[in-house]
């Protein structure tokens, strides 16, 4: 039996996804991308809303190995002056090469990222 292999979500990625990106893989969120998307809610009902709908999708821990994991690949990438990517990218990523996950999304900075992390940058087709 052939195991389905784990993606990460990113907030721009799940936010255009359609029955079809089921098909991807395991989609998966973690903090990072349940934080962003509750930061998008516009009222009391939309945030409960939001949360009963991630609710939905297995959530990859975020730890102190993830937190090293992201600052370690910001070292890196700023000895090649390559630093300036937005953390919550830089988090997600560090947390899919700590879980051998994929990240879906719709953003250059995981090409960027999968530069000098293990993981599989996956753009979501649209």
């Amino acid at each position: 039996m052939e195991l389905e292999r784990l993606l990460l979500i990113d907030k721009s990625a799940l936010e255009r996804a359609t029955a079809e990106t089921l098909e991807l893989g395991e989609i998966c969120i973690c903090a990072v991308i349940r934080l962003e998307m509750l930061y998008s809610a516009q009222s009391k009902s939309d945030y409960s809303d939001i949360e009963s709908n991630l609710a939905a999708f297995r959530d990859l821990s975020v730890d102190a190995e993830t937190i090293q994991t992201a600052v370690t690949a910001h070292r890196e990438l700023g000895d090649k002056g390559r630093h300036r990517i937005p953390i919550p990218d830089l988090l997600i990523a560090a947390c899919a090469q700590q879980h051998q996950a994929g990240v879906l999304h719709l953003d250059r900075h995981y090409d960027v990222l999968a530069e000098v992390l293990a993981f599989e940058p996956v753009r979501l087709p649209i």
